[in-house]
């Protein structure tokens, strides 16, 4: 199922013009003029091919006959898209970004030429750096505020507390799921059904560590993305408390998903959140954005928080 290696990821780039590059819905429109659209903002297809234009006459990135590779491409989209959901987050958890904050950016990029840098385009790295700081440094909400994201969609808490069965073929994941929905155990059904051999131990329960090493029923979504088949994640992503979600087909097999239920993991996912409340949250809300890439430069992957190629 997975590689796991727990790991404290963050959010941040590098507080560097350089960095910008190496930030990592559906598309379901082509205009010539929008290049992706977050939670109904558009970023125009100007904007980019200005940045692009830019960043290669800085000697930030290279061309191949004037063109720019795809990879390339993709990769500075994904950052003015993460810019522009990071400010909104931040906004949202009433904490939106000062000029304070962007002027220490400024003072601490002083010596990497910003002056010569247009003016929208030093805006951009000059946010992302700041909204990168300020969510490393966002406290935690109340525990109630936390119970309502999770009951909401416990993606947006930024954790996720999973069980998973996974067998062979499509229609025994359908017979689960039906199973499931007349009253079947889903730990009884694990055990008897699930092709994973740890499962007749576990339930299918995935279990994830804290920060201090001990074992959890609840992982960061920013361990999921790191560590798990992204189909798994999207199926975790769409998956709500307490209700069978799937089938949901990887390379290991169809799996049946089911996240628990609040009251049952409550403080492990309290926990999950209480270690890195700002860049969890902050994964939890992209996770969970409204966001459109036009086919011409790939997909936005909520799995994976980057644009993948079509």
């Amino acid at each position: 199922m997975r590689t796991f290696a727990p790991s404290r990821l963050r959010t941040a780039a590098p507080l560097a013009i350089a960095g910008l590059l190496a930030l990592s819905g559906c598309a379901t429109f082509t205009n010539n003029g929008t290049a992706a659209t977050v939670n109904g903002r558009d970023i125009s297809r100007d904007t980019l091919e200005t940045f692009i234009d830019e960043f290669a006459a800085n000697d930030q990135l290279p061309l191949t006959d004037g063109v720019v590779a795809g990879d390339d491409a993709r990769n500075l989209l994904a950052g003015i898209i993460k810019a522009d959901a990071y400010r909104s987050f931040l906004a949202e958890a009433g904490s939106p970004l000062t000029k304070a904050q962007r002027d220490a950016v400024r003072e601490q990029l002083g010596d990497q030429n910003l002056g010569n840098l247009s003016k929208d385009l030093e805006a951009l790295v000059v946010d992302i750096n700041a909204a990168t700081k300020a969510i490393t440094d966002l406290k935690a909400p109340g525990d109630a505020k936390i119970e309502k994201l999770y009951n909401e969609n416990p993606s947006r808490t930024g954790a996720m507390c999973a069980s998973h069965i996974v067998v062979k073929k499509k229609e025994t994941a359908q017979k689960v799921v039906s199973m499931l929905s007349n009253g079947a155990k889903f730990a009884d059904l694990a055990k008897k059904y699930s092709i994973e051999p740890a499962a007749k131990e576990s339930g299918g329960a995935l279990q994830g560590q804290t920060a201090d090493g001990k074992s959890s029923p609840c992982m960061s979504i920013l361990d999921y993305q790191q560590n798990f088949d992204p189909a798994f994640t999207r199926g975790a992503l769409a998956a709500r408390a307490g209700v069978p979600y799937g089938p949901v087909k990887t390379s290991f097999g169809w799996h049946v998903i089911l996240l628990a239920p609040w009251d049952d993991v409550k403080d492990a996912a309290l926990a999950i959140v209480a270690a890195d409340p700002g860049p969890n949250l902050a994964t939890g809300w992209l996770a969970n954005a409204d966001i459109s890439v036009d086919p011409t430069y790939g997909r936005w992957d909520p799995a994976t928080g980057t644009i993948a190629a079509s």
